[in-house]
């Protein structure tokens, strides 16, 4: 049967079906179905297609079932987050360390024991070039962003920021100093006296001219510029 080539391509990584146990096979089968119900052209496979067929597909899903890992990332999945849109499924709640993961630029994290309705839920998002974490682990991420940044300029105001990102206006650079210091939309909203969609809003112009998807992105990119107008 031939291959839709207008469809999404998603390559899984696993281990072999002989070496599956019956939990295993049942929730690689769940999370597949699941996958495809997306409308994705699924390929399987226990070793990884080379690089150059590796870029037709859109995701690459690793199967952590087929991994005994601790807490951090095996190296060769942090490589292959790093140029692929990488995605990890069938993971251990207290085992998988979903922050590691998010800051090796893994795109989401599905759980055995997530529902399906959860699932599809998180897969759209991603589908939508969003990422699907836990809200404590993206909490966590930003804080730690938060505290390595109290050992550099936190002000965002300064005239300099203006060779940075011209277009930025000034309330745009008000917001990003609040999102900086931690303020979630409401905080901003009752400080500023706008309203939270106005919140909303100015956020997706800040992300679109900063080139950021999030605010952790958002905020490690403010970081990478502050120290330079010391």
């Amino acid at each position: 049967m031939s291959t839709d080539m207008t469809k999404l391509r998603a390559f899984i990584l696993t281990s072999t079906v002989d070496i599956m146990g019956e939990s295993h096979l049942t929730l690689l089968n769940r999370f597949t179905g699941l996958i495809k119900a997306c409308d994705i052209n699924l390929d399987i496979g226990n070793k990884l297609p080379d690089k150059s067929q590796l870029l037709s597909y859109q995701f690459l899903l690793i199967d952590l079932f087929a991994y005994q890992i601790g807490k951090g990332l095996p190296t060769n999945i942090t490589a292959l987050a790093a140029n692929n849109n990488t995605i990890l499924f069938n993971a251990t709640d207290g085992v998988t360390c979903e922050k590691t993961a998010l800051l090796s630029n893994v795109k989401g994290v599905f759980y055995t024991k997530d529902r399906p309705d959860i699932i599809l839920k998180g897969f759209e998002a991603i589908m939508k070039e969003e990422s699907w974490f836990k809200r404590t682990t993206m909490n966590k991420a930003v804080n730690d962003l938060l505290r390595n940044k109290k050992t550099q300029q936190t002000k965002l105001l300064d005239e300099d920021t203006d060779t940075i990102f011209p277009t930025l206006t000034k309330r745009e650079k008000t917001i990003i100093g609040l999102v900086s210091r931690g303020a979630q939309n409401k905080e901003i909203a009752d400080q500023l006296h706008i309203s939270p969609n106005t919140v909303k809003t100015h956020l997706y112009s800040i992300f679109r001219k900063t080139s950021s998807r999030n605010r952790i992105e958002l905020i490690s990119r403010t970081q990478s510029y502050t120290g330079t107008l010391n």
